[in-house]
């Protein structure tokens, strides 16, 4: 127990508290010996006086000793007491310790009080005996008048020693009680303090994480009264942090999953809040820690300033930015004020694929605008031809087979374009079967094989021997797809030419490469050659008799069957097409690709 401690404190109180009482009880204690001695003395020096009055007053009155006061002086000096008898004056008459004469007592403490109340006490060193002595003097009266005093003394020296011999024993009482008090005020100490430090040993557990910890005591009321209340505020607490982290775990997940970057800052411009997706689209490792400074690691001019301008002046301000880097990627920043205390929230998204979109659509307007206007002016301009007069039977025919031409591929175009809106449609959707990839590919060798021999172009396939090509497709979507590869590889191939068609397999795809010896293309046109009325070459296209959506279709087919199509070429050496579908286990007894 130390001084800092609540039982230390307790025992401390209790032990000084014990120690006044006790030595006010010694106070006390002797105050009321030495008051009841005196009482005991002054009673027994009363009691002599009376006695000895008859022959004090002989004395006085015949001025002679009689046997009768000699014989109380010798009781007297028996009784250890001191016998004076003294005239009215302070004459020393008689004295049981000194025989006359003495010095006059006229002056002395007791006979003046005597004198005036007929009896007086004093307590001092006498001169005679030199001994502490207790004086009590009567004042004797006779015919109505004083004529002397009689006086009684004792020595107080067996009363101090006694007094002494009290006080100590009082003393050692006192000792032995404040022992067993300070004993008796340890024992309370540690039973009060007990409870409190089972309180703080708990509340210490509780604070440093340990919510499920319960304070048990069995102190008193009040300790037991303290420890339901820590432990009603524990278990509000533990709810309270677990709703807290449930909430910051929700919100987390939100931010996680979200495809947008959200950053908070506060007035200060400093991180509050950033989640996964702003990092990846800031070209961060990971999210910036709460309290970093933004521009420290990223410099973006454009959500600087509208981070800023919405801090100062509480303005939104939404727009398109190119993200930091060469990449050539367009971010949407919308930029918000959420408090003039709080600070602002940034939400970026990455709308490069939407804005290249946007551009596509446009130039699907413009191009669809443009395929058609050139088929419908020949049209037009046949049918005007044809209305004038004086036309031969040859003009005639020339000019009809135009207008049957370009209305033909006014046709194939939209028969095109909504072919290829049904197979948007569809999309997932699209009814498949297992089948074996072959099978579509060589529907579509057989189709186009009389137009490659007219054209003096040699086909091949190539199928792997004892592997199972089976996918999960629709067989009249893939031989779409392998046909309008394959004519295009024969309208792009001179005479001569060569056309390969690898199958192949591995872990957990099956593919198809179209192999031709064409005339290839640059490698600028390979990013868009899947867009729809793309044309690497435009006059040779149209003199092909493609529509531009063929590769399209292809790329949509594909997409919808879960694969993908990719394309290698050098310009003047041939392209590559080749697609690539997720494979299916093949069955024990199912027969390998022939």
């Amino acid at each position: 127990m130390t001084p800092k401690t609540l039982s230390g404190r307790i025992f401390l109180a209790c032990a000084a508290i014990i120690a006044a009482l006790l030595l006010l009880v010694s106070l006390l204690g002797e105050r009321r010996l030495r008051a009841f001695h005196e009482g005991e003395v002054k009673q027994r020096l009363r009691t002599a006086a009376t006695l000895f009055s008859d022959a004090a007053v002989t004395l006085l009155s015949e001025r002679a000793s009689t046997p009768a006061l000699e014989r109380a002086l010798e009781l007297a000096r028996a009784e250890g007491l001191r016998l004076t008898v003294l005239t009215s004056a302070g004459e020393v008459l008689a004295d049981s310790d000194a025989p006359p004469p003495l010095a006059g007592h006229s002056g002395r403490p007791e006979l003046v009080a005597a004198a005036r109340d007929g009896e007086g006490t004093a307590t001092r060193k006498s001169a005679t005996t030199g001994i502490s002595t207790f004086y009590l003097a009567r004042r004797l009266d006779a015919a109505g008048a004083p004529i002397g005093f009689v006086r009684v003394g004792a020595g107080l020296e067996s009363t101090m020693e006694s007094i002494a011999d009290l006080r100590d024993a009082l003393l050692l009482s006192g000792m032995a009680a404040l022992l067993l008090g300070l004993a008796a005020a340890a024992v309370v100490a540690r039973w009060l303090g007990k409870p409190l430090q089972e309180i703080q040993r708990t509340a210490s557990q509780i604070a440093a994480g340990g919510l499920t910890q319960r304070i048990r005591v069995s102190g008193p009321t009040e300790a037991r009264g303290l420890a339901s209340c820590l432990n009603d505020l524990a278990e509000q607490m533990r709810r309270w942090i677990e709703t807290l982290e449930r909430r910051k775990r929700e919100t987390e997940a939100i931010h996680a999953s979200m495809n947008e970057g959200v950053i908070a800052v506060d007035p200060r411009e400093r991180i509050l809040l950033m989640n996964d997706a702003a990092a990846r689209q800031l070209g961060l490792k990971q999210p910036l820690p709460a309290g970093a400074e933004l521009w420290q690691e990223v410099r973006f001019p454009d959500l600087e300033r509208a981070l800023r301008a919405a801090l100062t002046t509480g303005a939104s301000w939404r727009g398109d930015a190119p993200r930091p880097g060469r990449d050539e990627r367009v971010l949407a920043l919308s930029v918000t004020r959420v408090d003039p205390g709080i600070g602002a929230v940034a939400l970026l998204s990455d709308v490069t694929e939407l804005r290249r979109l946007d551009k596509v659509r446009v130039d699907f307007v413009a191009n669809v605008s443009h395929e058609m206007r050139t088929p419908l002016t020949a049209v037009l301009g046949a049918l005007e031809t044809l209305a004038l007069p004086d036309q031969g039977a040859a003009d005639q025919e020339r000019f009809l087979d135009i207008a049957r031409r370009n209305a033909l591929r006014m046709q194939a175009i939209v028969a095109d374009l909504l072919e290829l809106s049904r197979i948007e449609v569809e999309g997932d959707r699209m009814p498949m079967v297992p089948l074996s990839l072959d099978e579509p590919v060589r529907s579509a060798l057989r189709a186009l094989s009389m137009t490659a021999e007219a054209k003096g172009i040699e086909l091949s396939l190539h199928v792997p021997p004892g592997v199972s090509l089976r996918v999960n497709g629709n067989e009249k979507r893939l031989e779409q797809v392998f046909t309008n590869l394959i004519d295009n590889a024969i309208k792009y191939t001179p005479a001569g030419g060569r056309i390969d068609v690898h199958l192949a397999r591995d872990e957990t795809t099956v593919s198809a490469s179209v192999a031709d010896t064409g005339m290839g293309m640059p490698a600028s046109a390979l990013p868009r050659i899947f867009e729809r009325f793309y044309r690497v070459d435009k006059s040779r296209s149209r003199e092909a008799g493609g529509t531009g959506l063929g590769l399209a279709i292809v790329k949509h087919c594909v997409k919808a069957h879960g694969g993908e199509v990719r394309v290698e070429s050098t310009e003047g050496e041939g392209s590559t097409f080749t697609v690539s579908l997720a494979a299916l286990e093949c069955p024990e007894n199912a027969p390998a690709a022939p």
